[in-house]
Protein backbone atom coordinates (compact mmCIF):
# COMPACT_ATOMS: atom_id res chain seq x y z
CA UNK A 1 0.00 0.00 0.00
CA UNK A 2 1.46 3.64 -0.95
CA UNK A 3 1.41 5.72 2.22
CA UNK A 4 2.87 8.93 3.08
CA UNK A 5 4.65 10.32 5.78
CA UNK A 6 5.19 14.32 6.32
CA UNK A 7 8.22 15.39 8.09
CA UNK A 8 10.99 18.30 7.74
CA UNK A 9 14.22 17.94 5.81
CA UNK A 10 16.71 17.74 8.66
CA UNK A 11 13.95 15.08 10.12
CA UNK A 12 13.87 13.04 6.47
CA UNK A 13 17.89 13.03 6.59
CA UNK A 14 17.91 10.85 9.93
CA UNK A 15 15.03 8.62 8.48
CA UNK A 16 17.35 8.22 5.66
CA UNK A 17 20.16 6.51 7.82
CA UNK A 18 18.16 5.06 9.99
CA UNK A 19 14.45 4.15 9.44
CA UNK A 20 11.18 6.24 11.08
CA UNK A 21 12.06 5.02 15.08
CA UNK A 22 8.82 5.84 17.06
CA UNK A 23 9.02 8.97 19.19
CA UNK A 24 7.62 10.09 22.69
CA UNK A 25 5.03 10.88 23.91
CA UNK A 26 2.57 8.47 21.19
CA UNK A 27 5.88 6.12 20.20
CA UNK A 28 4.10 5.76 17.34
CA UNK A 29 5.24 6.06 13.71
CA UNK A 30 2.38 7.91 11.41
CA UNK A 31 1.41 7.27 7.89
CA UNK A 32 -1.71 8.67 5.80
CA UNK A 33 -3.57 7.42 2.57
CA UNK A 34 -4.01 10.93 1.82
CA UNK A 35 -1.03 12.87 0.64
CA UNK A 36 -2.69 16.40 1.40
CA UNK A 37 -3.05 15.17 4.74
CA UNK A 38 0.18 14.28 5.05
CA UNK A 39 1.52 17.25 3.74
CA UNK A 40 -0.54 19.61 6.39
CA UNK A 41 1.37 17.66 9.23
CA UNK A 42 4.41 17.97 7.71
CA UNK A 43 3.81 21.98 7.16
CA UNK A 44 2.90 21.76 10.83
CA UNK A 45 6.18 20.21 12.08
CA UNK A 46 8.11 22.35 10.08
CA UNK A 47 6.48 25.77 11.50
CA UNK A 48 7.41 24.41 14.67
CA UNK A 49 10.84 24.14 13.75
CA UNK A 50 11.53 26.39 11.56
CA UNK A 51 12.57 23.91 8.79
CA UNK A 52 11.20 23.06 5.50
CA UNK A 53 7.75 20.51 4.96
CA UNK A 54 8.65 17.36 3.20
CA UNK A 55 6.89 14.57 2.12
CA UNK A 56 8.24 11.00 1.94
CA UNK A 57 6.24 8.13 0.35
CA UNK A 58 6.15 4.76 1.56
CA UNK A 59 5.27 1.41 0.33
CA UNK A 60 3.58 -0.11 3.79
CA UNK A 61 2.74 -3.91 4.04
CA UNK A 62 -0.17 -3.78 6.84
CA UNK A 63 -0.70 -7.36 7.31
CA UNK A 64 3.04 -7.95 7.13
CA UNK A 65 4.43 -5.11 9.60
CA UNK A 66 1.29 -7.01 11.82
CA UNK A 67 2.67 -10.36 11.44
CA UNK A 68 6.00 -8.88 12.71
CA UNK A 69 4.87 -6.88 15.48
CA UNK A 70 1.98 -8.25 16.45
CA UNK A 71 -1.99 -7.08 15.42
CA UNK A 72 -2.35 -4.73 17.95
CA UNK A 73 0.68 -2.95 17.44
CA UNK A 74 -0.36 -1.60 13.66
CA UNK A 75 -3.35 0.57 13.36
CA UNK A 76 -4.71 1.46 10.21
CA UNK A 77 -8.30 3.42 10.54
CA UNK A 78 -10.00 6.33 8.45
CA UNK A 79 -7.07 6.44 6.35
CA UNK A 80 -4.75 6.77 8.99
CA UNK A 81 -1.90 4.02 9.98
CA UNK A 82 0.06 4.10 13.31
CA UNK A 83 2.85 1.18 14.00
CA UNK A 84 3.72 0.92 17.39
CA UNK A 85 7.58 0.04 15.91
CA UNK A 86 10.29 0.75 14.02
CA UNK A 87 9.61 0.84 9.90
CA UNK A 88 12.28 0.37 7.70
CA UNK A 89 14.10 3.11 5.22
CA UNK A 90 13.76 0.24 2.98
CA UNK A 91 10.09 0.94 2.69
CA UNK A 92 10.67 4.41 1.83
CA UNK A 93 10.24 5.25 -2.00
CA UNK A 94 12.78 8.06 -2.63
CA UNK A 95 12.25 10.89 -5.35
CA UNK A 96 14.13 13.11 -7.19
CA UNK A 97 12.91 16.32 -6.00
CA UNK A 98 13.63 15.05 -2.52
CA UNK A 99 15.98 17.09 -0.25
CA UNK A 100 18.07 14.50 1.36
CA UNK A 101 21.70 16.38 0.78
CA UNK A 102 24.13 17.12 3.72
CA UNK A 103 23.99 20.39 5.37
CA UNK A 104 27.93 22.62 5.10
CA UNK A 105 28.55 21.44 8.83
CA UNK A 106 27.23 17.70 7.93
CA UNK A 107 29.74 18.19 5.13
CA UNK A 108 32.68 19.35 7.58
CA UNK A 109 31.99 16.48 10.04
CA UNK A 110 31.75 14.12 7.77
CA UNK A 111 35.73 15.24 6.43
CA UNK A 112 36.92 15.47 9.92
CA UNK A 113 36.11 12.06 10.57
CA UNK A 114 37.40 10.32 7.29
CA UNK A 115 40.38 12.40 7.82
CA UNK A 116 41.02 11.03 12.01
CA UNK A 117 44.16 11.48 13.07
CA UNK A 118 45.81 12.29 10.01
CA UNK A 119 44.55 16.01 9.82
CA UNK A 120 46.81 19.21 9.93
CA UNK A 121 43.82 21.16 11.33
CA UNK A 122 39.64 20.68 11.85
CA UNK A 123 38.26 21.47 8.71
CA UNK A 124 35.57 24.26 9.30
CA UNK A 125 32.08 24.29 7.90
CA UNK A 126 33.08 28.21 6.45
CA UNK A 127 35.31 26.55 4.14
CA UNK A 128 34.88 27.43 0.81
CA UNK A 129 35.16 24.01 -0.63
CA UNK A 130 32.95 22.93 2.65
CA UNK A 131 30.31 25.20 0.93
CA UNK A 132 30.85 24.22 -2.62
CA UNK A 133 30.93 20.38 -1.68
CA UNK A 134 27.50 20.70 0.10
CA UNK A 135 26.07 22.24 -2.96
CA UNK A 136 27.30 20.13 -5.18
CA UNK A 137 25.79 16.94 -3.11
CA UNK A 138 22.39 18.80 -3.00
CA UNK A 139 22.57 19.17 -6.58
CA UNK A 140 23.34 15.01 -7.53
CA UNK A 141 21.02 13.99 -4.65
CA UNK A 142 17.85 16.12 -6.18
CA UNK A 143 19.07 15.05 -9.40
CA UNK A 144 19.39 11.27 -9.40
CA UNK A 145 16.22 8.84 -8.97
CA UNK A 146 16.46 6.29 -6.44
CA UNK A 147 20.36 5.96 -6.98
CA UNK A 148 22.45 6.47 -4.44
CA UNK A 149 25.95 8.79 -4.73
CA UNK A 150 29.24 6.48 -4.56
CA UNK A 151 31.60 7.18 -2.01
CA UNK A 152 34.82 7.73 -4.53
CA UNK A 153 32.57 10.89 -6.27
CA UNK A 154 32.32 12.29 -3.04
CA UNK A 155 36.04 12.31 -1.58
CA UNK A 156 37.17 13.05 -4.92
CA UNK A 157 35.33 16.76 -4.73
CA UNK A 158 36.45 17.18 -1.46
CA UNK A 159 40.18 16.43 -2.59
CA UNK A 160 39.83 18.93 -5.57
CA UNK A 161 38.12 21.89 -2.85
CA UNK A 162 39.99 21.27 -0.04
CA UNK A 163 43.21 20.28 -1.59
CA UNK A 164 45.29 21.65 1.43
CA UNK A 165 43.63 19.30 3.78
CA UNK A 166 44.38 15.56 1.96
CA UNK A 167 48.10 16.66 0.91
CA UNK A 168 49.87 13.81 2.30
CA UNK A 169 47.26 11.88 3.70
CA UNK A 170 46.47 8.32 2.54
CA UNK A 171 42.66 7.55 2.97
CA UNK A 172 41.26 4.25 3.97
CA UNK A 173 38.23 3.82 2.26
CA UNK A 174 36.76 1.19 4.60
CA UNK A 175 36.58 4.75 7.18
CA UNK A 176 34.66 6.25 4.26
CA UNK A 177 32.36 4.25 3.90
CA UNK A 178 31.72 4.16 7.95
CA UNK A 179 31.31 8.04 7.89
CA UNK A 180 27.91 8.11 6.66
CA UNK A 181 26.93 11.27 5.20
CA UNK A 182 24.26 10.04 2.29
CA UNK A 183 22.56 7.05 1.74
CA UNK A 184 19.61 4.93 2.93
CA UNK A 185 20.31 2.51 5.72
CA UNK A 186 18.07 -0.66 5.92
CA UNK A 187 16.74 -1.62 9.84
CA UNK A 188 15.16 -4.26 10.39
CA UNK A 189 11.89 -3.90 12.35
CA UNK A 190 12.32 -3.61 16.00
CA UNK A 191 9.96 -5.70 18.39
CA UNK A 192 11.10 -4.19 21.47
CA UNK A 193 8.88 -1.77 23.37
CA UNK A 194 10.39 1.41 24.77
CA UNK A 195 9.61 2.57 28.16
CA UNK A 196 6.33 5.32 28.12
CA UNK A 197 4.48 8.09 30.00
CA UNK A 198 2.54 6.48 32.42
CA UNK A 199 -0.67 8.40 31.40
CA UNK A 200 0.53 8.09 27.35
CA UNK A 201 0.41 4.69 27.70
CA UNK A 202 -2.98 4.60 29.73
CA UNK A 203 -4.38 6.56 26.47
CA UNK A 204 -2.80 4.17 24.31
CA UNK A 205 -4.18 1.01 26.05
CA UNK A 206 -7.61 2.47 26.42
CA UNK A 207 -7.69 3.20 22.80
CA UNK A 208 -7.40 -0.18 22.08
CA UNK A 209 -9.62 -1.48 23.96
CA UNK A 210 -13.12 -3.08 22.82
CA UNK A 211 -15.12 -0.90 24.78
CA UNK A 212 -16.60 2.52 23.40
CA UNK A 213 -15.97 4.57 26.91
CA UNK A 214 -12.76 3.45 27.08
CA UNK A 215 -11.81 4.32 23.85
CA UNK A 216 -13.43 7.65 24.54
CA UNK A 217 -11.71 7.96 27.97
CA UNK A 218 -8.43 7.87 25.79
CA UNK A 219 -8.97 10.08 23.36
CA UNK A 220 -9.85 12.64 26.14
CA UNK A 221 -6.79 11.51 28.35
CA UNK A 222 -4.31 12.73 25.18
CA UNK A 223 -6.10 15.31 25.05
CA UNK A 224 -5.60 16.04 28.63
CA UNK A 225 -1.96 15.99 28.85
CA UNK A 226 -1.77 17.65 24.74
CA UNK A 227 -0.02 14.64 23.28
CA UNK A 228 1.57 15.90 19.79
CA UNK A 229 -0.01 13.35 17.91
CA UNK A 230 -3.71 14.43 19.23
CA UNK A 231 -5.10 15.57 15.87
CA UNK A 232 -3.91 12.40 14.22
CA UNK A 233 -5.06 10.05 16.78
CA UNK A 234 -8.37 12.16 16.67
CA UNK A 235 -8.71 11.33 12.63
CA UNK A 236 -7.56 7.78 13.10
CA UNK A 237 -10.80 7.57 15.29
CA UNK A 238 -13.22 9.68 13.30
CA UNK A 239 -13.76 6.12 11.40
CA UNK A 240 -14.90 4.47 14.12
CA UNK A 241 -18.30 2.24 14.15
CA UNK A 242 -19.78 4.28 17.42
CA UNK A 243 -20.89 7.97 16.65
CA UNK A 244 -20.23 7.92 20.34
CA UNK A 245 -16.46 7.52 19.54
CA UNK A 246 -16.39 10.00 16.41
CA UNK A 247 -18.12 12.83 18.73
CA UNK A 248 -15.24 12.41 21.14
CA UNK A 249 -12.91 12.54 18.21
CA UNK A 250 -14.44 15.84 17.59
CA UNK A 251 -14.67 17.15 20.44
CA UNK A 252 -11.05 16.31 21.07
CA UNK A 253 -9.83 18.05 18.16
CA UNK A 254 -10.63 22.10 19.95
CA UNK A 255 -7.92 20.78 22.00
CA UNK A 256 -5.16 20.59 19.56
CA UNK A 257 -2.36 22.78 18.77
CA UNK A 258 -3.25 22.57 14.94
CA UNK A 259 -5.72 20.92 13.04
CA UNK A 260 -6.90 20.53 9.48
CA UNK A 261 -10.19 21.73 8.60
CA UNK A 262 -10.50 19.70 5.57
CA UNK A 263 -10.46 16.56 7.63
CA UNK A 264 -13.42 18.07 10.03
CA UNK A 265 -15.78 19.85 6.93
CA UNK A 266 -17.40 16.75 6.04
CA UNK A 267 -19.10 16.41 9.51
CA UNK A 268 -20.20 20.18 9.54
CA UNK A 269 -22.97 18.71 7.14
CA UNK A 270 -23.59 15.97 9.15
CA UNK A 271 -27.30 14.61 9.78
CA UNK A 272 -26.44 13.66 13.25
CA UNK A 273 -27.18 17.35 15.55
CA UNK A 274 -24.33 16.19 17.84
CA UNK A 275 -21.57 15.40 15.27
CA UNK A 276 -22.38 18.69 13.41
CA UNK A 277 -22.14 20.58 17.12
CA UNK A 278 -18.78 19.56 17.82
CA UNK A 279 -17.38 20.08 14.44
CA UNK A 280 -18.88 23.27 13.79
CA UNK A 281 -17.24 24.44 17.64
CA UNK A 282 -13.77 22.53 15.97
CA UNK A 283 -13.89 24.60 12.65
CA UNK A 284 -14.50 27.61 14.67
CA UNK A 285 -11.08 27.05 16.20
CA UNK A 286 -9.34 25.31 13.64
CA UNK A 287 -11.03 27.22 10.63
CA UNK A 288 -7.99 29.55 9.75
CA UNK A 289 -9.62 32.36 8.13
CA UNK A 290 -13.26 30.89 7.91
CA UNK A 291 -13.35 30.19 11.54
CA UNK A 292 -15.69 33.21 12.39
CA UNK A 293 -18.17 32.00 9.44
CA UNK A 294 -18.26 28.38 10.88
CA UNK A 295 -19.02 30.17 14.05
CA UNK A 296 -21.91 32.52 12.46
CA UNK A 297 -22.69 29.25 10.64
CA UNK A 298 -23.16 27.28 14.31
CA UNK A 299 -25.40 29.77 15.34
CA UNK A 300 -27.77 30.23 12.79
CA UNK A 301 -28.29 25.73 13.02
CA UNK A 302 -31.69 24.65 14.00
CA UNK A 303 -30.47 22.87 16.57
CA UNK A 304 -30.23 23.85 19.90
CA UNK A 305 -27.73 22.07 20.91
CA UNK A 306 -25.47 22.69 17.71
CA UNK A 307 -25.79 26.59 18.70
CA UNK A 308 -24.71 25.66 22.05
CA UNK A 309 -21.56 23.85 21.39
CA UNK A 310 -20.50 26.98 19.14
CA UNK A 311 -21.21 29.38 21.47
CA UNK A 312 -19.23 27.93 24.06
CA UNK A 313 -16.09 29.14 21.52
CA UNK A 314 -17.17 32.64 21.90
CA UNK A 315 -14.29 33.78 24.24
CA UNK A 316 -11.71 32.98 21.63
CA UNK A 317 -13.50 36.34 20.06
CA UNK A 318 -13.12 39.96 20.21
CA UNK A 319 -16.37 41.18 21.42
CA UNK A 320 -15.48 44.84 20.42
CA UNK A 321 -14.51 43.21 16.76
CA UNK A 322 -17.24 40.51 16.09
CA UNK A 323 -20.28 42.84 17.30
CA UNK A 324 -22.55 41.15 15.04
CA UNK A 325 -21.35 37.19 16.13
CA UNK A 326 -22.35 38.48 19.35
CA UNK A 327 -25.51 40.06 18.54
CA UNK A 328 -26.43 36.49 17.18
CA UNK A 329 -26.20 34.84 20.28
CA UNK A 330 -27.35 37.15 22.74
CA UNK A 331 -30.28 36.82 20.77
CA UNK A 332 -30.73 33.38 20.96
CA UNK A 333 -33.71 31.62 22.35
CA UNK A 334 -31.96 29.09 24.35
CA UNK A 335 -30.57 30.03 27.15
CA UNK A 336 -27.34 29.04 27.86
CA UNK A 337 -26.38 30.29 24.38
CA UNK A 338 -27.59 33.77 25.38
CA UNK A 339 -25.71 33.36 28.96
CA UNK A 340 -22.63 32.77 26.97
CA UNK A 341 -22.90 35.63 24.59
CA UNK A 342 -23.90 37.86 27.64
CA UNK A 343 -20.61 36.59 30.11
CA UNK A 344 -18.18 37.17 27.27
CA UNK A 345 -20.06 40.19 26.01
CA UNK A 346 -19.74 42.34 29.47
CA UNK A 347 -19.15 45.61 29.07
CA UNK A 348 -19.49 46.33 25.53
CA UNK A 349 -22.58 48.88 24.60
CA UNK A 350 -24.50 45.97 22.61
CA UNK A 351 -24.94 43.54 25.81
CA UNK A 352 -28.45 44.96 26.31
CA UNK A 353 -29.79 42.96 23.64
CA UNK A 354 -29.63 39.96 26.07
CA UNK A 355 -33.47 38.98 26.47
Amino acid sequence: MIVYHGTTIQRARRICREGLLPKPPSRRVWFAEDRKYAFQRAKTWAHRTSDRAIVLTADVDVAELRKKLGHGRVMHRNQIIAIDGAVPASMLRWHPEVDLSATPDEVAEWINEILGPHRARVVDKRHPGVQRLARWIDHQVGTRHRSELRWAEILERAKKWLPEHFVGVRIDMGRVRDASLVGTVHVEVDRRRERRDARSAEAIELLQAQGVKSRIRGLALLAEIQDPHLFDWCTLFLGDESVTVQLAALEAMVACQDAQAGVIEPFASSGNKRLRGAALAALAVHGGADRHGWLERGLKDPAPCVRLAVARQLHRLDPAEHQAIFELALADPNADVARFARKHAAGQPYAHLAW
